[in-house]
């Protein structure tokens, strides 16, 4: 079995299945817009985690659970009749269920049933966003508490693991130590500091409206930049040792050439000279190099140049088959980040779970922030604009409606050439991307139409070879860290159960244990 095939569980001489028809297009499309993405009835998502003054972390030196079903996250049925065995941070052994009274010195934990699993890995997300774009003083004052908020509801909806692609250095920094020594809750963070961007360029394309990327206080403020802006090839390898030398694990360069719009302004990108240098610096350093790249266009380059990572599925159109075809060669792999896109559909929701349950996911001053943000969303998709009203955004809503069929169609047809397709959310990278709501994201994966089991293992066992992190992470087998999850019922065969996680532990501690007597 090739690297590529331990990735995604797809033997090679699949993946010349090639595109979709029309009509699997059009139900793929309808079933992504019709509400899969909301939920059938009732708030979206997980109901988040509260504040962060009352969390407490519990830690034994050896734990044994039983009464519970296994999904290890390799086999595709879950194995009833077994034993946990936890030492320290990690799995110890699993074994046929015996006498429990001759293991006198570990702490017996009753599942009562419940589903065991891996802990879900994220690997895209942007831990340090405070959900609060137009800087004020309130702002500062309340956003330690947003990036608590967003470390809490992450790690307690089950993620364990994430990877952060986008974020300011001193904040990252800060709360993955107070998470790692449980002074907060919160999920391992695997991180790539700030990204390397093109100057006056972002993924909206506006850098004037967005001053955590270039406002001299708030990189003060905030040990860093949220985006590093290189003019030319030199500031682009000092940018990139500069990340290195602050620890990041990972490097993130941006390939956007035009803005989310109909109308759409053109963006700058790094030449390919710059794009080599930040591979060779990470090849230098032992690390993996990420390219954002929504549109076709920057799917080409980052298989021309042979980046690791891809992260958000191409919407401009279909990805043709021969780069499909030199991305599995490379041995690359895709964060399709669907809800990011998908949310515009349900925006209605999201703003009537701000109004009803808002101070779970977000402070105030955020809350204040992004009901304005969506309300004039939607305003936006009720007004009928003339051709220089749209000339105008930055984002176009109804650009992105129509253009999300795509990346539907593009997420099928890199699973069906069984390419490596992982699971990332873009939280915090989006005004509805609230830490908690990682679920939605395996909504579209369902809409698309791929199978529970195919879905659960990106999330496990196919993120964490992305990761490099295998040989600990993404399956329950012995000698790996005990990032376990428990649920009621089954996720083969209903992923909503993922919606109430019961037990997380991560590295053997204790995060959450609902009901469990603890």
């Amino acid at each position: 079995m090739t690297r590529q095939e331990q990735l995604t569980g797809h033997p090679q001489n699949n993946r010349k299945l090639g595109g979709v028809s029309r009509r699997q297009f059009l139900k793929m499309t309808a079933l992504a817009s019709a509400g899969l993405a909301i939920g059938a009835a009732g708030p979206i998502g997980l109901t988040g985690c509260g504040g962060t003054s009352d969390w407490k972390s519990l830690t034994f030196d050896q734990v044994l659970f039983h009464n519970l079903r296994l999904f290890d996250g390799v086999k595709n049925r879950l194995q009833p009749g077994l034993m946990l065995l936890i030492q320290k941070d990690g799995i110890k052994a699993i074994e046929p269920l015996g006498d429990l009274a001759q293991f006198r010195d570990y702490k017996k934990v009753d599942l009562k049933g419940q589903t065991v699993m891996p802990g879900l890995i994220d690997n895209h997300v942007h831990m340090t966003v405070p959900f609060m774009y137009d800087v004020n003083l309130t702002v500062l004052r309340q956003m330690d508490e947003a990036i608590r908020l967003n470390f809490r509801n992450c790690v307690l909806s089950g993620v364990t693991t994430v990877r952060d692609v986008g974020g300011f250095p001193g904040k990252i920094k800060k709360y993955r130590q107070m998470a790692d020594a449980l002074e907060i809750p919160g999920p391992r963070v695997i991180s790539s500091l700030s990204p390397i961007a093109a100057r006056q360029g972002d993924a909206l394309g506006a850098p004037e409206k967005a001053p955590y990327f270039t406002n001299p206080v708030m990189k003060w403020a905030l040990g860093g930049n949220y985006a590093e802006r290189p003019t030319n090839l030199e500031e682009i390898k000092e940018a990139g040792q500069r990340m290195i030398a602050l620890g990041a694990q990972w490097l993130k360069t941006l390939h956007q050439d035009h803005s989310y719009s109909y109308f759409p302004r053109t963006l700058p990108n790094h030449g390919d000279e710059g794009y080599r240098a930040i591979l060779k610096m990470g090849a230098d350093h032992g690390l993996k190099c990420a390219l954002h790249e929504p549109l076709l266009s920057g799917f080409k380059k980052g298989v021309e140049l042979g980046f690791h990572t891809l992260e958000h599925m191409p919407l401009d159109g279909i990805i043709p088959d021969e780069l499909i075809d030199g991305f599995i060669k490379k041995n690359m792999a895709m964060m399709p980040t669907l809800m990011a896109y998908g949310d515009v559909f349900a925006e209605e929701k999201i703003l009537k779970l701000i109004k009803e349950k808002g101070e779970v996911f977000l402070v105030p001053e955020a809350i204040r922030q992004m009901t304005a943000k969506l309300e004039e969303s939607l305003d936006q998709a009720k007004k009928k604009m003339t051709d220089q009203e749209h000339r105008d955004l930055i984002f176009d809503r109804q650009y992105l409606v129509n253009m999300f069929p795509n990346q539907v169609a593009n997420l099928v047809k890199l699973h069906r050439a069984g390419a490596a397709v992982g699971v990332g959310t873009d939280n915090g990278g989006t005004y509805s991307g609230f830490f908690g709501r990682y679920r939605e994201e395996l909504r579209y994966y369902q809409a698309a139409g791929l199978s529970n089991y195919d879905i659960l293992r990106m999330a496990t066992a196919v993120n964490a070879s992305i990761l490099g992190m295998s040989d600990r992470l993404g399956s329950i087998e012995k000698g790996k860290l005990a990032d376990i999850i428990a649920v009621p019922g089954n996720p083969l065969e209903d992923l909503a159960v993922l919606s109430d996680v019961r037990l997380v532990m991560k590295g053997g501690v204790f995060m959450k244990a609902e009901g469990l007597g603890l």
